[in-house]
């Protein structure tokens, strides 16, 4: 995958937050750095990032996040705020063997908690 300077930063940016930014908030975040970038420029790099699995994208049932840690882990979503938390635990290996069809393999899976944050209780 070629990496723009655009693509360069909007990645950066990402692994240096812990925020879960939707693309308008990394442009917003990012337009003074490169007056040229576009919310479609940001979305189109944000997808093809995604894509490719260099980051995740988190679809909340809201807004359309992005993560930079690829790692195995969860997330929690505040009702009221719409941030998007880290959450660090793997499910054990039985709750998905058992809660798997009959005849499906399964490859992974994203889990999300809906609820009221710290900040918003």
């Amino acid at each position: 995958m070629n990496f723009s300077r655009q693509r360069e930063c909007i990645l950066d940016y990402l692994k240096n937050t812990t925020a879960h930014p939707t693309a308008e908030e990394i442009y917003q975040n990012l337009k003074s750095e490169l007056p040229n970038l576009s919310l479609a420029t940001v979305y189109r790099n944000c997808n093809k990032l995604a894509e490719v699995g260099v980051i995740n994208r988190l679809d909340t049932g809201g807004k359309t996040h992005f993560d930079a840690d690829v790692s195995d882990h969860q997330h929690f979503v505040c009702n009221l705020c719409g941030k998007v938390y880290d959450m660090f635990f793997s499910l054990p290996k039985d709750v998905i063997d058992t809660n798997t069809p009959k005849g499906f393999k399964h490859e992974n899976h994203r889990l999300y908690f809906f609820g009221v944050c710290k900040n918003c209780k």
